[in-house]
């Protein structure tokens, strides 16, 4: 006979993920398991997925029609790759490298948009200088 080991029994207002509980089913009977191990199992691992996508600034060259400009408005096409078992959602954000500029996601939530550049210094314009855009992705069961 298996001993059984009695406890005192109180309320607890605070229950910590390390206390146990019992759970049973007809098949393996009465178990005892932690309130973190039951939390894991509705917990979703791989929420979000984050992609940055790059863009080089010699891409804007064609826009500049005055090449006598120091400055230039200007814009670059980015698009979100498709990511297996993820659904994108927005652009949460787009930076400059290699040149300072104001800029800004015209579309946040399209897939393929422009990430234009108020002032874009025109001798910027090529490779090793760049625009890049974070795209944010949510698991598909939860899209």
């Amino acid at each position: 006979m298996a001993d059984i080991k009695f406890m005192q029994l109180s309320e607890n207002g605070n229950p910590a993920t390390t206390d146990s509980v019992l759970i049973g089913n007809s098949q393996d009977g009465l178990k005892r398991t932690t309130l973190g191990t039951i939390g894991n199992m509705f917990a979703v691992h791989g929420l979000l997925h984050f992609e940055n996508v790059q863009v080089s600034a010699s891409t804007a060259a064609s826009q500049i029609t005055d090449h006598e400009a120091q400055y230039w408005d200007t814009y670059f096409q980015i698009e979100a790759p498709n990511i297996a078992g993820y659904t994108f959602k927005c652009w949460i954000g787009s930076q400059t490298n290699g040149f300072v500029g104001a800029n800004y996601v015209a579309n946040p939530t399209s897939p393929t948009t422009s990430v234009w550049v108020s002032q874009f210094p025109t001798a910027k314009a090529q490779d090793g200088n760049s625009v890049q855009a974070t795209a944010l992705y949510v698991k598909n069961e939860l899209a």
